[in-house]
């Protein structure tokens, strides 16, 4: 997967934020595909996402966790 210098740069933030967070709670950090692969989770149990100026439908289901 090719990603912009934008985008590798959002995902870092991200992934300091969280690594953070989780070495205050003694926890071993994450990789940057750990944070991809969650968020993508994430998203799949949402009723809708907006991606690229497009919302996608996911049938109305939700996060029925």
């Amino acid at each position: 997967m090719q990603l912009s210098a934008e985008t590798r740069n959002i995902l870092r933030q991200y992934k300091d934020q969280i690594n953070t967070r989780r070495r205050d709670l003694g926890l071993s950090p994450v990789t940057t595909a750990k944070v991809v692969e969650e968020l993508c989770e994430s998203a799949t149990r949402q009723c809708s996402v907006y991606l690229c100026g497009h919302f996608i439908l996911q049938g109305g289901q939700g996060d029925k966790q």
